[in-house]
């Protein structure tokens, strides 16, 4: 009788989560079909950001107070088979690190070069044929240190050198650099501002289901389902090197005054001077997956063997489709505008793993914003980054007990320029690009 009666309960459930489910399609088909495709600035949007940043801020200590307990000291992190480890960058407290994307494969020296491109494309970095030294920051995606294999969103962030122009930030603004910023994911889950505060406020205490269950409620009509479907998507498997997966902005951006584009990294075959093929190791790899830090030592064998490639690309709106740029939960599918290169990236043969450059990529920062006009980034998930990034990056150079000048721009330690202009690190000429 009992069973009977558990069976009948949870039959019950079922049925009210089927009917739940069902009911959020028809709402999310209703949406779609009077969704803006252009921008759309809400009321109330700068108090909404406050709340943002006070609870990435928040997860920034909460973080560090974690690793504290484990002891993990300076940026190292445990090693997952008591064999490797990424090495210590100093002894000494924990750092205080990212908000999100906290954990680094690496950052590693590359090539970004513009060939002659079709009218629509020739904007900002694309407007002439030509190369730009990069460095290129690669990470996962989580809040807290957790070993490679685990499921997540992986991160691919750019940063372009000797980039001329007036740049979107303030105190960055002659800074000569451009930022890319990708995940490897083609869209976000989260489509509101209110909602992305809301978030946060779970994640700061690091309750990761609190938001999509509305605070763990027992009523299934008020979980967020769709958000909940999307965020499942970006927790992908790891790939076999962070150099072997694709990466997209998921967010809008500008590319002149009057088109707005995705843009993607593609891994892609590296030719050598002669346009002939170069052979990229993709297999036999000595560390195995079941390493804590696995991403960062294949990286490092994959480039100890030779370099790696990526097309990068862009995606064009196409007015009339549902391609809307307020909302980054909308993938733009490829049938309506499939993806055009505009760039090709080569990371040559290098070794990045080292204490040095290690504590130098933690020190980068990365933000959309940091950018020419003609890549100006749009949505309501670009406008939350703005402030956001620029807070929590000055937040993390204060309480890691670096300089502050006027109270805008960022005075750093010596041999640490707010924006690299080079390959050096730290002013050595074996570390500078040729």
């Amino acid at each position: 009788m009992i069973l009977k009666t558990i069976g009948r309960i949870l039959g019950l459930l079922l049925i009210a989560v089927l009917i739940a489910v069902i009911y959020n399609a028809i709402q999310e088909r209703r949406y779609r079909a009077h969704m803006p495709l252009a921008e759309v600035i809400s009321p109330g949007e700068d108090a909404a950001m406050a709340d943002a940043i006070a609870m990435a801020l928040r997860m920034i200590n909460r973080t560090r107070d974690g690793l504290t307990e484990d002891g993990v000291e300076g940026l190292s992190t445990p090693a997952g088979d008591g064999k490797t480890t990424t090495p210590p960058i100093e002894e000494g407290p924990v750092v205080y690190r990212r908000d999100v994307h906290i954990k680094t494969h690496g950052c590693v020296k590359a090539r970004f070069t513009v060939p002659e491109l079709e009218g629509r494309y020739r904007w900002g970095v694309f407007r002439e044929p030509g190369s730009f030294d990069a460095w290129i920051r690669y990470s996962n995606g989580d809040y807290v240190l957790h070993p490679d294999k685990t499921r997540d969103a992986r991160g691919m962030a750019v940063k372009l050198m000797g980039v001329e122009g007036e740049k979107l930030l303030g105190w960055q603004r002659d800074a000569k650099t451009q930022d890319f910023v990708m995940m490897n994911s083609p869209n976000y889950f989260i489509r509101h501002l209110d909602d992305y505060v809301e978030l946060t406020k779970y994640l700061a205490v690091q309750d990761n289901f609190g938001y999509f269950l509305n605070g763990w409620s027992w009523n299934p009509f008020t979980w967020r389902w769709r958000e909940l479907r999307l965020v499942m998507g970006t927790k992908k498997p790891p790939p076999e090197t962070p150099l072997m997966t694709q990466y997209f902005s998921a967010s809008a951006y500008a590319l002149g005054p009057d088109q707005y584009i995705k843009f993607s990294a593609r891994p892609a075959q590296c030719r050598d001077p002669q346009g002939e093929p170069v052979d990229t190791r993709d297999g036999g790899w000595a560390t195995p997956k079941s390493d804590y830090n696995f991403l960062r030592l294949r990286m490092g064998e994959q480039l100890a063997a030779g370099p790696a490639c990526f097309d990068f690309m862009v995606q064009t709106q196409v007015l009339g489709k549902p391609m809307p740029v307020e909302d980054a939960t909308i993938v733009w599918r490829e049938k309506d505008s499939p993806f055009v290169p505009v760039a090709h990236i080569e990371i040559p043969a290098q070794t990045f793993d080292t204490a040095e450059q290690n504590r130098y990529c933690e020190d980068l920062s990365f933000n959309p914003w940091h950018s020419l006009a003609d890549h100006r980034p749009v949505g309501v998930f670009n406008r939350v980054r703005k402030a956001l990034y620029e807070e929590v990056h000055k937040y993390r150079w204060a309480s890691n007990q670096q300089q502050y000048g006027d109270g805008d721009a960022v005075t750093l330690a010596p041999g640490q320029p707010a924006e690299p202009d080079s390959w050096c690190i730290d002013g050595r000429e074996g570390d500078c690009a040729p």
